[in-house]
This record gives structure tokens, C-alpha cells and sequence, in this order.
């Protein structure tokens, strides 16, 4: 039975409004009877006797598209006000009904998506680990959506949010000719969150395959990507009638997944949890091994480029250089000490996408480059493309001239929050100074080392630091001040053992203190900042090797001064 329940709250409102009429004027007939003895006229009683029977007939359908629901309807219902919850009960059955069809739907097609995932191959190795993970983790949901028994919106959401990493590695699986970068770069961060980066590359390069391809057979052409058909929404509450207020059940609403807590470590500020990144791999346009001439039959030299643009592609139009630094830092805080070839060998490859930083600062030298990139290169059998793209980089963004602005974009993007990662700190207050190195040289060292300074001839003299600076590198430094007097601190900066200005000092306000963060340019002959503590809170260092070819050494001397008078700044 087709039951609607517009049409019969229409008619019961009519009916209840023609009731509520049809009262007053029985009520003044009444009146008229007792006082006078006068009748009712044939067109009230006509009337009363028309209403009766519309109620009766409604009463009738409504109770019969009520056990079609499943309903059981009280008796006694004798009036039109009696037969609004009967409405309302309707009214939450056919909702659990439809949210019921909708959930079904929607798990049919999430199962079908998960018995695709558990026959997808690996074409070399038929143990491949990461793959018998993914697949485990698909039985594991299919066994909790078929145990599902919530008909909410939210369970809906919830089941084809869990399932949406397995339609993306089928979608990549089955179409990356046909995908835009964005597009690209969003599947490549669903996988790689989902099911790790080594799951992620050997989709994106095709040494997985569907159960329905040969194991060893190329690539089939780009079938329509797989989709869950389009997100199944709710479907609309059906509306009672005016009087009826339904009340909505209490979502239930799936947990977020829970997150492992970042390692604790002893003598360490609090550490940043990092989200994972999407996985570099080679889009429609990477560069092939033919075009290498290094005989190496393969275009890893490469992929830090891929990584960086796949990146860039993602975020160029949504987000300006600032917020884009902000996220990048956020994530990975060394980005930057970290050489740009060699940005794969860290966090297992994802750290080379934080490089569509310096790929946007060289878009803005030279508008149109970064997408021209690789149809410009010239044929260079003796160079691996990722030599040439370096070069070409460099060249198209004037590095050795524009990266010191590069970096003072990123200090007055970042800082003071995120904040880069540090290779040493200075913590100086009115009782003590407390200086923090990392114990070894290894990029992104997470533990420190503290020295704690009480007495004036250890605290107020020159504290240095001193590290190897490979090609377009920075390491950064901080000094935070606890106090209210005015110190000063003096800055030296020596670069393979001559004087330096390769470095930018920011300074931060106190709190409470009025002013914005300033950034200026070291002097080779020395940088004073009198006003430490009293007027600046903390100060912020970039040491930079701005040769995109050269690796240097740098020393920097930091001293602390009690009495600023005749600093220079």
C-alpha cells in the first residue's frame, strides 16, 4: 500500500478546522434550543452528519496504512485530535523505513567495493604484505557492515567513509590517464593514509591488478573511475501535519578512529603529531626511463619533483603561500634543513612533497614554468632527469639570488606557529640560562640535551653552535626570554670560517607589548637586538645556504649581554 502521509494530514487538518467550526455553531444552536426551543437547521445537522462520515472514512484509511507499517493502533480513537500520534508513529516508521531501503543500498554497494579489494594481485609478488594487510582490513569492515543494524544518517556517513579508501585504490587501480593532478594527488593521500605508501606506489604504478586482469598482463585501457555511485543522503523526512511534532531518535554516531598518541620523550617540548601524506608517484606526464639515457631503466632521480608539483597542483588555487608554509611546517618542521634531492630519503619518501613551497616560489619568478617543466628540458643523455629538473629550478627561480627571500617568507609564514624545527634553543631568564642542543646530527632529532647556566661568567658570554649546510638549506635557532629587564644578545655568524650575513634574525614582541614581528638581515659584522626579555619575548634565527651546488659550514655565536649599552644593532 502507497501511503501518503501528506494527503492524510491535509485531510485531517481540514477535518479538525471544519470540526472546530462546526462546534461554535452547534454550541449557539444549543443555546437556541434551551432558551427558545428552536431546532437545529437542516443545513448544520446535514453538515454534522457529513463531518461524522469523513471522519469515520479517514479514521478507517489511517488505521489501515498504520498496520501496513507494522503498527499497532490503539483502540478508543474516536476523535480527530486521537488520530495525530497515530500520524506520528506513521510518520517514524516510514522514516526508519526509507533510512532502512537507503542503508541497505548503501552497504550492498560498499560490500561489492570490498569482495573487488580482496581479489586485487600483486603482479610480482603474490605475498605482498602491505596488500594482505589492505585486504585484511577490507574482510574486517565487510564483517562489521554486514553486523550493522543503525538505519541513522550518520551510520550511513560513517560505513561509506570507512569504505572510501578501498573505491580510491580502485579508482587509481582503474583510471589515472583520465585524472586531473588534484585529483591524482587526493587518491594518492586517501592510500597512503589508509594503507601505507608502499601500498600506495604499487597501485600508482601498476603493479597491482584487479582479480578480473592477468596477473601479468599490461595495464588494461581506463574504464569510468570507481565510484559509490553518488553519496546516499538521507532521504527527506516526511513532513506530519501542523499540530504533530515529531521527535527525531538521537543519532548514533560513529567514533573517529582512534589516534596513537605521539611518543613521549624526556627533556623534550611536546611534539606535533604528524598526518600522513599523500604518496608520490609518477602522474600521465612523468618522465620516462627512455628519456634518461643513464641506462638505469627507472626515473627515481625524479620523483622528489613529482612529489613537490603533485603537492603544489593540490593546494595552488585554494591556498596562499602563508597558510600553505603553515601546513607544510606543521607536518614536517625540518622541511627545510633538509636537502630538496634528497627530501625522499625522509619520512619514507613524503617529506619531498613539503617542496611545493619552494615550487610556488619559483612559479612567481617565472610564471608558467613549474608546468612547463618537463616538456622544456632539453635531451641530456649524461644527466638523470632529477639532475636536470634541479637545474632547471634553480635556473627558472633565480635560487641563488631568491632563496634568502624565500626564507624570510617562510620565518614570517611559520613563526611563531608553528614554528620550524630548531637545531638548538636558548631558554634565558632572570635566574638561569638554559641551552638545548640536539645529540646528533640527524635531521629532525627529536631529543635534546639541556645545559643549565647559573652563573653570570657562564651565562652572559658567547654560546656556539656550528653545522654543515647542504645546498638551498636553513637550520633555525630560538631564543625565548623570561624576564623583565632589558638584555641584549649579540649575533656572529661565520660561513666556512669567514663572516657571514647568510642569516635572518626575527623578532618576536613580549607579551603585552605592542609591535609586529620584525625580520632583518644579518651583518657580517655582527647583529645586536638590545631589548631582550623587556621588549622581545623570543628571537628567531635562519641560518641559510642560499648555493644551490655547494655545501657549506657555518658557526654561530650567540652572547648574552646584561648591560646593553653601545650594542650595535
Amino acid at each position: 500500500m502507497n501511503v501518503n502521509l501528506d494527503a492524510f494530514a491535509r485531510q485531517l487538518a481540514d477535518l479538525t478546522g471544519r470540526f472546530a467550526d462546526l462546534g461554535a455553531k452547534l454550541a449557539e444552536a444549543a443555546r437556541e434550543l434551551q432558551d427558545g426551543g428552536a431546532p437545529p437547521s437542516d443545513a448544520l445537522v446535514e453538515a454534522l452528519a457529513t463531518g461524522s462520515r469523513e471522519f469515520v472514512e479517514l479514521r478507517a484509511e489511517i488505521v489501515l496504512a498504520a498496520e501496513t507499517l507494522g503498527l499497532v493502533v490503539p483502540d478508543g480513537i474516536e476523535s480527530a485530535r486521537s488520530l495525530e500520534p497515530v500520524l506520528v508513529a506513521m510518520t517514524d516508521a516510514l522514516q526508519a523505513e526509507q533510512r532502512r531501503a537507503a542503508f541497505d543500498e548503501s552497504r550492498e554497494r560498499v560490500v561489492a567495493v570490498l569482495d573487488r579489494i580482496a581479489g586485487v594481485r600483486h603482479r610480482d609478488d603474490e605475498s605482498f604484505e602491505p596488500l594482505v594487510v589492505a585486504q585484511d582490513k577490507a574482510a574486517e569492515l565487510k564483517q562489521a557492515a554486514l553486523a550493522l543494524t543503525e538505519t541513522t544518517a550518520e551510520q550511513i556517513e560513517a560505513l561509506e567513509a570507512a569504505a572510501q579508501p578501498f573505491v580510491d585504490l580502485l579508482t587509481m587501480l582503474e583510471a589515472t590517464e583520465g585524472l586531473d593532478d588534484a585529483r591524482f594527488s587526493a587518491l594518492e593521500e586517501s592510500i597512503s593514509e589508509a594503507f601505507g605508501r608502499q601500498t600506495a606506489v604499487a597501485a600508482a604504478r601498476k603493479h597491482l591488478v584487479l582479480g578480473e586482469q592477468s596477473a601479468r598482463a599490461p595495464a588494461l585501457a581506463e574504464p569510468e573511475p570507481v565510484r559509490l555511485a553518488e553519496t546516499v543522503r538521507a532521504p527527506e523526512p516526511v513532513r506530519p501535519p501542523e499540530p504533530v511534532r515529531v521527535q527525531e531518535p538521537e543519532p548514533v554516531v560513529a567514533p573517529p578512529p582512534r589516534q596513537t598518541p605521539p611518543k613521549k620523550v624526556d627533556r623534550m617540548p611536546p611534539q606535533r603529531v604528524r598526518e600522513p601524506e599523500p604518496v608520490a608517484a609518477a602522474p600521465a606526464a612523468a618522465p620516462s626511463a627512455a628519456g634518461r639515457g643513464d641506462g638505469s631503466g627507472s626515473d627515481e632521480s625524479a620523483q622528489w619533483w613529482l612529489s613537490a608539483s603533485a603537492r603544489w597542483s593540490g593546494w595552488k588555487n585554494t591556498l596562499g603561500f602563508p597558510e600553505a608554509t603553515r601546513e607544510e611546517i606543521t607536518k614536517y618542521p625540518y622541511l627545510l634543513s633538509a636537502p630538496i634531492r634528497q627530501s625522499l630519503e625522509f619520512e619514507e619518501g613524503l617529506l619531498a612533497y613539503g617542496y611545493s613551497l619552494i615550487l610556488d616560489h619559483v612559479e612567481k619568478q617565472s610564471p608558467g614554468c613549474i608546468a612547463n617543466a618537463l616538456t622544456n628540458l632539453k635531451s641530456d643523455p649524461s644527466k638523470p632527469i632529477g639532475t636536470q629538473l634541479y637545474e632547471y629550478l634553480v635556473a627558472q627561480g633565480r635560487l641563488s639570488e631568491t632563496y634568502p627571500k624565500f626564507i624570510e617568507n617562510v620565518l614570517r609564514a611559520a613563526v611563531p606557529e608553528p614554528g620550524p624545527w630548531v637545531q638548538a634553543r636558548m631558554i634565558h631568564s632572570k635566574d638561569d640560562t638554559r641551552v638545548f642542543r640536539r645529540p646528533t646530527p640527524r635531521l629532525g632529532e627529536t631529543e635534546q640535551t639541556a645545559q643549565r647556566f647559573l652563573a653570570d661568567n657562564q651565562r652572559f658570554k658567547e654560546h656556539k653552535f656550528d653545522a654543515p649546510l647542504p645546498p638551498l638549506t636553513t637550520r633555525f635557532f630560538s631564543i625565548q626570554a623570561d624576564l623583565k629587564d632589558a638584555h641584549g644578545i649579540e649575533v656572529k655568524l661565520s660561513v666556512d670560517g669567514a663572516p657571514s650575513d647568510a642569516g635572518f634574525l626575527m623578532t618576536v614582541p613580549a607579551a603585552g607589548k605592542a609591535g609586529k614581528l620584525d625580520v632583518r638581515r644579518l651583518s657580517a659584522e655582527g647583529t645586536g637586538v638590545p631589548g631582550v626579555g623587556r621588549d622581545y619575548g623570543a628571537i628567531w634565527l635562519a641560518i641559510f645556504n642560499a648555493d644551490p651546488m655547494r655545501q657549506t659550514s657555518f658557526e654561530l655565536g650567540l652572547t648574552l649581554r646584561k648591560d646593553t649599552r653601545g650594542m650595535k644593532k
